[in-house]
């Protein structure tokens, strides 16, 4: 009977920290500023146009730099449990075009996720992703 309990009680101790461990993974969220889905290097121009189709914004100057300094700024999770596959809406496409004739195009979708073309998703806090909106009305005003 001693044996079956003991037994019982390491099986009991085993499950539970394996439990403890997976949480502690889904927990980690290390954050990273969004100046990792950039290229280094002066951005000239930034257009913005959005999928579906509707919106077409293009940005130089301060603007393009607000912009760049949004994305800069940016708090990026780098392990979540989401998977952006299975989300729907609006992706904002920022392309951006470098003085030196380099271009990129960053994915903003969501409001959740994000990602350089090529790159791998990022999660964001929503906080920080609407405020994406927020910049393009102030600057298309």
């Amino acid at each position: 009977m001693k044996k079956l309990i003991a037994c019982l009680l390491s099986l009991i101790l085993v499950f539970f920290s394996v439990g403890c461990s997976d949480t502690a993974a889904d927990e980690n969220t290390s954050t990273q500023k969004g100046t990792l889905l950039l290229l280094n290097g002066n951005v000239k121009k930034i257009s913005v146009t959005s999928l579906p189709e509707g919106y077409d914004y293009s940005f130089e100057g301060e603007d393009s730099k607000a912009i760049v300094d949004y994305l800069s700024d940016l708090n990026l999770v780098s392990q979540f449990k989401e998977n952006p596959n299975e989300y729907g809406g609006m992706t904002w496409v920022i392309s951006l075009e470098y003085d030196n004739g380099e271009t990129l195009q960053i994915y903003h979708f969501a409001n959740m996720f994000i990602k350089a073309a090529g790159g791998k998703w990022y999660k964001m806090n929503n906080d920080e992703a609407i405020n994406l909106e927020n910049l393009l009305d102030e600057l298309t005003k």
